[in-house]
């Protein structure tokens, strides 16, 4: 996948989802956070990224 043929849409999907997950287990929010969250955070991204398909 080359990144820079990307529209800002799907970058703007890549990076939250990047950061989200960085964000998810850096910070100590007082609930341990498991890999299931990474799961449904992906499941939401692949989500919106098929909804800016059909834009």
């Amino acid at each position: 996948m080359n990144l820079l043929r990307l529209n800002i849409w799907r970058k703007c999907i890549i990076g939250g989802f990047i950061a989200a997950v960085v964000l998810l287990f850096t910070i100590n929010w007082g609930y341990h956070f498991n890999v299931g969250h990474v799961v449904r955070l992906f499941v939401g991204a692949a989500a919106l990224w098929l909804v800016v398909d059909r834009l």
